[in-house]
């Protein structure tokens, strides 16, 4: 159910490598992208929610790294925002109802 999520968080994870060759900072969060990929292709909870939580800081962060002239971070947005959407409509698929604010 989750494929799309599943291959965009490899594709971020390859990404990642490609970006820092030499820098250890990128290669611990390919890891950890790689690691939430396994994790959500085995629909494991706890990995959908940190998938989740870190696609929406990534979202965040390429947005504002876009809005300061980085353009090669719309790349990175457009896969962040579509790991969010796969997500969340596979907990309103699994979980039933949308959840309704009340004013």
């Amino acid at each position: 159910m989750l494929r799309t999520a599943t291959y965009l968080l490899f594709l971020n994870g390859f990404l990642l490598l490609a970006y820092g060759k030499n820098a250890p900072v990128y290669l611990a969060f390919s890891v950890l992208s790689f690691i939430l990929a396994f994790g959500v292709m085995k629909e494991v909870k706890f990995a959908i929610k940190v998938a989740l939580v870190y696609s929406g800081v990534n979202f965040f962060f390429a947005l504002l790294f876009l809005m300061a002239g980085n353009l090669s971070s719309s790349i990175d947005a457009a896969i962040s925002l579509l790991i969010v959407h796969d997500i969340l409509g596979y907990i309103q698929k699994k979980y039933g109802e949308e959840v309704k604010l009340s004013a």
